[in-house]
């Protein structure tokens, strides 16, 4: 929503605050609009203070708008028997500035409600989630199991990815070889997403689909990137994300993957807001809940428990978010699961023989950081770790120290390091440095200033190793593209000497810009579409008003035969009722119908409270067109 309002202007943006302090009476007048529009309680007083046409306008939105996307026309074809009267409730939320007006480049026009706003009132739309809520004696056995954790098995891929070449096709493609090897890494399988018919999964191969969908995630956050035709890592991104909190990771993923992967529009979107508000370990009943979206209006298909499953709380299943469970009577049950987000807070146990036992609350930086010289494998929710004497002597070949890693040992053990530990990983170290001969690359800065500055930012730790004077120092040559990636990341510029490495730096930072696009192309509704900077005036809504003589609108009086007629064409036309006073001083009002010559009379048939009745022309003394109030 913040980045749609970025693209109205000032004046725009104050316009909507104005009318919103205008109907809502708000006093706080410096709140910047973004903040406001996902402000809940504003939200639900404009659900409570909503008029009955913006209420049926929202809940269009809501129950029949595709990820809250209406194209004119469509939303011409949903509104066609009432499009009059909704287009100005439409009219009236643009001005509030919770539904926005995109544009085509050839001017074909498309209304939407953006996603915080459109989940908000969805809230106000649905009863309240406790009604599906039970309490289960015991966990009851599903016939898929659960994964350890999109978290964790991120974590495996990159691991792999970081220490192996993963070609990539021109097509964008992985080869069969390295999919075998890789599939085995993950938890997620393909029987988590069978049901995933979104396009263009529902033309992927089913075998390695949950593979795909994996390096999908890996690719839009940014943590894997292609270069020189095979994947690597994004060590800036990968830093940014192992810095997160369990929560922070879990809510960017969800995020990600409801955008991506659930299926949207309908009542969709409306079960996963329903999920949200459920409490951690809550068990729920999904029929129940399929039941309440019923309720709340929405149209639900015969088969949406089989499809909620198989195309929903299985691929949530996959990531290690829920938990299923299906009793005698074969009714579904699932909760979330806590533990993706817990707090990181627990350490790691390291015994004499350089075993690791990483519960699954030690923070994944740490874990990145000892991976560089310890052998991981995942053992449900625990990791294993294996200290090696090759892994350990290839890092310290490789610019790292023996210091280093006792400190990136002892940084997150729950216990002080075992003293034999100590002793073996010395000598390891002493018979990896006995004779060491490794190629660098030498960096220059114009003044001291920079390696000073550099030392006191924990970024640049790694890389000031090998420094050689106030102004050099050495670094690895794995290291270079790292080093130019974290200066460019610090608004630094560094030149590189050989033009084939510049080329490739160049190569590699473009690779990053283009890392968000991820495997899987998933078409939006509103693809093609820019926000529109408008501010609608209240007339919009029916335009045609503006047209009508204001005597018409503003005056009780007679006309002459010819004019009585075509106010009452046009009143007919515009379905505008009438307010009329017959020549024997009865009033009445209502709708006119029809305006017809009969057997030598102009007749007018007007629809009031008693029914459809027929009157002569000749019969009508006064008459105005009467103008609704919520056209005002």
């Amino acid at each position: 929503m913040k980045d749609s309002l970025e693209y109205l202007s000032e004046a725009t943006r104050q316009a909507i605050l104005n009318e919103q302090q205008k109907r809502f009476c708000i006093e706080t007048e410096d709140q910047e609009l973004s903040s406001r529009l996902a402000d809940s309680r504003f939200l639900q007083q404009v659900w409570e203070q909503a008029d009955e046409l913006e209420r049926t306008v929202i809940k269009l939105f809501i129950t029949k708008a595709t990820r809250g996307f209406f194209s004119k026309r469509s939303w011409e074809r949903e509104t066609a028997k009432e499009h009059r009267h909704l287009s100005v409730g439409l009219t009236k939320l643009r001005r509030l500035g919770l539904i926005l007006t995109v544009r085509k480049m050839w001017s074909e026009i498309g209304y939407v409600m953006p996603q915080e706003i459109r989940e908000q009132l969805t809230l106000q739309l649905l009863p309240d989630s406790s009604a599906a809520y039970v309490s289960l004696s015991k966990t009851l056995p599903y016939y898929i199991p659960a994964g350890r954790g999109i978290h964790l098995d991120l974590f495996g891929l990159l691991l792999y990815i970081r220490d192996n070449q993963v070609p990539v096709t021109q097509k964008g493609s992985i080869h069969r070889r390295a999919i075998q090897k890789m599939v085995p890494l993950l938890s997620m399988t393909d029987e988590h997403v069978q049901g995933v018919t979104l396009a263009p999964l529902d033309k992927e191969q089913r075998e390695g689909l949950a593979l795909t969908v994996v390096l999908d995630l890996a690719f839009r956050l940014g943590l894997v990137v292609r270069r020189d035709k095979s994947m690597a890592l994004d060590s800036f991104q990968i830093r940014r994300w192992l810095n997160k909190s369990a929560p922070e990771r879990w809510e960017e993923l969800y995020q990600l993957v409801a955008e991506q992967l659930l299926p949207h529009g309908d009542w969709w979107d409306a079960f996963a807001q329903m999920m949200r508000q459920v409490p951690l370990d809550q068990w729920c009943c999904v029929d129940s809940q399929l039941r309440m979206l019923e309720t709340a209006g929405f149209a639900l298909p015969q088969e949406a428990d089989r499809l909620i499953v198989e195309q929903w709380l299985h691929v949530l299943l996959g990531l290690g978010w829920v938990q299923l469970g299906a009793d005698e009577q074969e009714r579904l049950f699932w909760r979330w699961n806590s533990l993706p987000h817990l707090t990181a807070e627990e350490g790691w146990f390291v015994d004499p023989t350089g075993a690791l036992t990483i519960p699954p609350l030690v923070p994944l930086r740490e874990v990145w950081e000892i991976s560089e010289f310890c052998q991981l494998r995942f053992d449900g929710q625990l990791i294993r770790g294996e200290l090696q004497a090759k892994l350990l002597q290839t890092y310290l070949a490789s610019g790292g120290s023996e210091e280093l890693v006792m400190e990136k040992l002892r940084v997150a053990c729950a216990h002080p390091l075992p003293e034999g530990l100590v002793e073996v990983i010395g000598h390891w170290a002493k018979t990896a440095t006995q004779i060491q001969l490794e190629p660098f690359f030498c960096v220059r800065t114009a003044h001291a200033g920079f390696v000073e500055e550099w030392r006191q930012i924990p970024d640049f730790q790694p890389f000031l190793q090998h420094v050689l004077s106030p102004t050099e120092f050495f670094i690895p040559l794995p290291q270079k593209r790292q080093l130019v990636e974290l200066l460019r990341h610090y608004g630094y510029e560094p030149h590189v000497v050989l033009h084939a490495e510049s080329a490739e730096a160049k190569e590699t930072h473009e690779d990053a810009q283009s890392s968000d696009r991820g495997l899987l192309v998933i078409e939006r509704p509103w693809d093609g579409y820019a926000i529109e900077n408008t501010f609608p005036a209240q007339s919009e809504a029916m335009p045609q008003l503006s047209t009508l003589p204001k005597m018409w609108t503003q005056h009780f009086q007679s006309y002459h035969p010819q004019s009585l007629r075509d106010l009452l064409k046009r009143a007919t036309e515009l379905q505008l009722e009438v307010e009329v006073q017959l020549t024997n001083q009865e009033k009445l009002r209502g709708l006119p119908v029809e305006v017809k010559l009969e057997m030598g009379y102009w007749l007018v048939t007007i629809s009031g409270p008693h029914g459809k009745r027929p009157y002569r022309l000749d019969e009508i003394g006064r008459v105005r067109i009467v103008v609704p109030d919520y056209l005002y």
